[in-house]
């Protein structure tokens, strides 16, 4: 049978210090003999919500967990979990970035009983202006002249790593891969991220957090090297409040690669999620590619609506950013809602399809660093803006793009950085119903 990756999660003692990985093997093994466990994953503390209180959609956390890695033969489940303090076994979701779809995909008939946008821009690797119309289009000049351009804000760009030498904003970071540190970008998409974030908010400072970085310059990731970089984040801001923001431009592309990560919003990657957005750092996602109009090859059968925005970038608590361009079309392959795991996704669009990094930044992965870069304008104006204020002012002030006030395309449409800012320099909105 076929191997399969897992994240296993152990009740900790709370009579003895986490054990070591290769400590915790014999006794794991003895119900699951196939497993073999990852010596190279330090065991990662975490928590568990009761079972009642998060059938309720509420964290109530019982004791201490631990987290491990590993891979077991397709079918063995049953058998790991009945090993000695063993509480769940999730699977390790392989995860990818969101590019610019193919440009020579035929169009697929929409999907769902919900009207598409019309005239969807189908052709991302056909500019609709540059950089430089997008800083207009949202009034981040404006913003600029107000003298507010990102000092003393720091994004996160959670992707396959940015080359230092094309985005000196570039100061720190974490790497996956050992032959690729941080400052380096063997794919560039990455760089496309950091370079997109730093137009928009010029003096901030950026991390390279590479979750993509495959072993040997591999294009893609696994769940578990997420979670271990959120920890990373979680336990910098707790040194010195940073980073403030993450902007993540990838995601799962096809419910079958790990059902439990796509719709349990207990995975352990959502959970650790949720606790940086507890510890004050405002997380921004990238809706995904597999909108009905023209979606992404990978996505196979799950595109458009309810079937497209899987897992974390889903969920309530995040921001869930669209693409559409400055000409104000949605991009056909932005993904719609309902998300697996909130209904109302998601929650508006920032712009793609320019010509920046790339001659055309493209695909919803272009849109976040984007959303990322202005909530950085955002928070140096007003420093303690948080994840749910954040949502709250752009969507207040997006302009509608597919129809009148929400839906499942654009969310609440188009963001408008300049009428963010003059709102938050006077007052946050009311919460939204």
């Amino acid at each position: 049978m076929r191997n399969k990756r897992v994240i296993i999660e152990v009740k900790k003692s709370t009579r003895v210090p986490p054990l070591e990985t290769f400590a915790m093997a014999p006794a794991l093994q003895s119900r699951a003999t196939s497993l073999l466990l990852d010596e190279m994953f330090e065991p990662l503390p975490t928590h568990r919500p009761v079972h009642h209180f998060a059938l309720l959609g509420m964290n109530v956390y019982e004791e201490e967990s631990v987290l491990v890695r590993g891979e077991i033969e397709a079918g063995d489940e049953q058998d790991l979990l009945a090993g000695p303090g063993v509480v769940a076994v999730w699977t390790d979701a392989p995860i990818a970035p969101f590019p610019a779809p193919d440009p020579f995909l035929s169009l697929a008939a929409p999907r769902g009983e919900f009207a598409p946008c019309d005239s969807p821009d189908c052709t991302p690797g056909s500019p609709k202006g540059t950089v430089d119309d997008v800083i207009a289009y949202l009034g981040c000049d404006r913003i600029w002249e107000a003298g507010v351009r990102g000092a003393g804000i720091t994004i996160g760009v959670c992707d396959t790593g940015i080359d230092r030498a094309a985005v000196p904003a570039v100061v720190d970071g974490w790497s996956l891969d050992p032959e690729s540190p941080w400052g380096d970008d063997q794919r560039g998409h990455g760089t496309m991220c950091g370079f997109d974030a730093a137009s928009i908010c010029p003096e901030a400072q950026l991390l390279d957090i590479g979750i993509l970085k495959g072993a040997h310059g591999a294009f893609s990731g696994y769940i578990s090297d997420a979670i271990i970089a959120f920890e990373w984040a979680i336990q910098r801001h707790r040194q010195d409040g940073t980073p403030h923001i993450l902007s993540c431009s990838w995601g799962m592309y096809q419910n079958e690669w790990a059902p439990d990560y796509a719709e349990d919003p207990h995975h352990p990657f959502t959970q650790k999620m949720l606790q940086a957005i507890g510890e004050g750092i405002i997380v921004c996602f990238a809706a995904g590619n597999c909108g009905g109009s023209c979606p992404d090859n990978r996505c196979g059968d799950d595109i458009g609506f309810g079937r497209s925005i899987w897992g974390a970038n889903g969920h309530e608590k995040v921001i869930t950013v669209g693409a559409a361009n400055v000409e104000e079309q949605w991009a056909g392959y932005s993904s719609q809602g309902p998300a697996a795991l909130y209904d109302r996704k998601p929650d508006f669009c920032a712009p793609s399809h320019f010509a920046g990094r790339t001659p055309s930044d493209a695909g919803s992965s272009a849109a976040c660093p984007v959303c990322a870069g202005v909530i950085g304008l955002l928070k140096q104006a007003r420093p303690l803006l948080n994840q749910e204020q954040a949502h709250r002012v752009l969507a207040h002030t997006a302009r509608n793009l597919c129809a009148p006030g929400w839906d499942y395309q654009t969310g609440y449409g188009m963001i408008q950085a300049y009428d963010a800012f003059r709102t938050v320099q006077k007052r946050l909105p009311n919460p939204l119903r």
